[in-house]
């Protein structure tokens, strides 16, 4: 039942941000559709070595832990990028957050 008052705390959490992030005149549905595919992609990748593999395997260990090394890896990477994604009048999204900390 624990779970239920989380889900809901997420979405919440969620929908304030995006309401905040469109009063600024940050958001952007595009980029939130590829975020929520990049995080698609990042549980498909920690995910199918316990679907495919035999997790008694003696392969298996190995192999997951390179998994959750790639998708840890790429997730730093996708967070330098998106740090430098240009907004539409042109500031980058560290510029933003900066002017609305500052208000």
């Amino acid at each position: 039942m624990w779970w239920i008052f989380f889900v809901l705390l997420i979405v919440s959490m969620a929908v304030s941000g995006v309401r905040r992030a469109q009063r600024a005149g940050v958001w952007s549905w595009s980029k939130f559709a590829y975020v929520l595919g990049f995080l698609a992609l990042l549980g498909v990748i920690v995910t199918a070595p316990v679907l495919l593999m035999d997790v008694n395997g003696r392969h298996f260990l190995p192999v997951y832990i390179a998994a959750w090394i790639v998708a840890l890896l790429l997730f730093v990477w996708f967070i330098m990028v998106a740090r430098r994604w240009k907004l539409p009048d042109g500031r980058t999204s560290l510029e933003a957050d900066k002017e609305q900390r500052q208000k």
